[in-house]
């Protein structure tokens, strides 16, 4: 369904009972809604967990800012530094949006589906929306789920370059084999060691994703929205909410410290740290993270 956000348009799906408490899901960098596995969706569903989930704007089936250029990157990249930040010599660059605005469309979907309050989930870029939902938002979030995501603290180890290249990797054509064989030899720099996904499967949800909305241009103002917003650990640090940090000890794109740090800045968080868990969602970890949410969530609402 479509929801409006502002003058924006949203595709969201909603599942589960109404009368269950609701989980709000934020997608990565690029990720459709299609990306959160349906495996996943359903043990959060058995365990009376009401999940919604949505393509964030620029990708999927929602809003896409054709024609808004980016006019330098590196120099936005360059500003979320803090110490560039004081330079006068540094003009803040222009973007079409920022993660706050991103954080405001989940705003907009829990007042069009009449939801009070909600859970939070976010997982790596979707995590730092979900931190500026809890931050803007307290009122209206029962709880932050910040997963394998990072505070934007800019002392924080950084993923290697062969890792940071792979992320921007272009396909030789727009072709939809070779951005799917693009996918699949990015997507093994972050994957995760212990929990293996079958290139079968992976070639099959590339596939999927494809044909449901290629749209690469979409990712450089994500990406300029990311490097835009910097430095979050003094929002962090006013977040009162009950919160939860789950993050890899084998994440070569979010670094565990990033996980650590964000952990650190939210006064009263707890952190979950898996071995063997890298950048991504496979199936041998459902469970596990299923768990840890149902536990968090359960204890939220007895507390309250």
């Amino acid at each position: 369904m479509k929801i409006l956000s502002g003058n924006i348009n949203l595709e969201v799906k909603d599942f589960g009972s109404k009368a269950d408490t609701s989980l709000v899901m934020i997608s990565g960098f690029g990720s459709q809604l299609v990306d959160w596995p349906q495996n996943f969706i359903d043990k959060l569903i058995q365990n009376k967990i009401r999940v919604i989930i949505f393509d964030n704007r620029d990708v999927g089936l929602s809003h896409k800012f054709s024609g808004e250029i980016i006019e330098d990157q590196k120099l936005i990249w360059r500003y979320s530094y803090s110490r560039e930040k004081l330079s006068k010599e540094i003009k803040k660059p222009k973007i079409p949006y920022k993660l706050t605005d991103m954080a405001n469309d989940c705003l907009n979907i829990l007042n069009a589906l009449d939801i009070d309050k909600a859970h939070i989930l976010g997982i790596s870029m979707g995590g730092m929306i979900a931190q500026l939902f809890a931050f803007n938002y307290p009122d209206r979030c029962k709880s932050l789920i910040s997963v394998m995501s990072t505070s934007g603290n800019p002392e924080l180890p950084r993923p290697s370059k062969k890792v940071i290249d792979g992320l921007t990797l272009q396909p030789k054509s727009s072709r939809k084999e070779d951005v799917i064989r693009n996918n699949l030899m990015t997507r093994k720099l972050w994957a995760s060691p212990k929990y293996p996904t079958s290139e079968e499967i992976l070639r099959e949800n590339f596939s999927y994703r494809y044909d449901r909305m290629y749209y690469p241009e979409g990712l450089t103002r994500q990406y300029a929205a990311i490097g835009d917003d910097g430095d979050r650990t003094q929002r962090l640090q006013k977040i009162s909410l009950p919160s939860l940090i789950l993050h890899g000890d084998s994440d070569n794109l979010v670094p565990l410290e990033a996980g650590i740090d964000t952990h650190r800045n939210i006064s009263g968080s707890k952190i979950e740290i898996l071995e063997g868990w890298g950048h991504d969602l496979p199936e041998g970890m459902h469970e596990w993270i299923v768990d840890k949410i149902f536990n968090h969530i359960k204890s939220c609402e007895y507390n309250n």
